[in-house]
């Protein structure tokens, strides 16, 4: 069961994180502030992207994946999870330029459910030695 909602909160926080990232790399190339500074912008990260990136990200999201269904590493990948869920919140937030309304609340909260999945696993799996709330 575990893994399913593993699993879940993945699937749930990849369409977020794939939108704020491509949010950033728009932002990059807006920041040029010409047509032909941004296609040469967008083709410099295109070119980066396609070799590297696509592949690193990649390996990062099937590490994440195989790292849910190992009760050792469990509580390590949920806290990446929740990491990438809420960095992509914040950078969806900030990097939106639109205020942001209550009519924007059902797109936050599949992301904000598979944060808290990703902490809920980083709490409760974390070995016996690693107790970071008792004193």
């Amino acid at each position: 069961m575990k893994p399913a909602l593993h699993m879940l909160s993945i699937v749930l926080t990849l369409p977020r994180a794939a939108l704020a990232f491509a949010f950033i790399v728009l932002d990059r190339a807006i920041a040029t502030q010409s047509l032909l500074g941004l296609l040469g912008q967008l083709l410099a990260d295109a070119a980066w992207i396609i070799p590297w990136g696509a592949l690193g990200i990649g390996a990062g999201v099937l590490l994440i994946a195989l790292g849910g269904l190992f009760v050792q590493i469990r509580w390590l990948a949920g806290l990446s999870v929740a990491i990438v869920a809420l960095a992509s919140a914040v950078a969806l937030l900030t990097l939106g330029h639109s205020d942001p309304s209550l009519d924007d609340v059902p797109f936050f909260v599949p992301g904000l459910v598979a944060a808290c999945i990703g902490l809920w696993f980083a709490l409760t799996e974390r070995p016996h030695g690693m107790n970071v709330l008792s004193t």
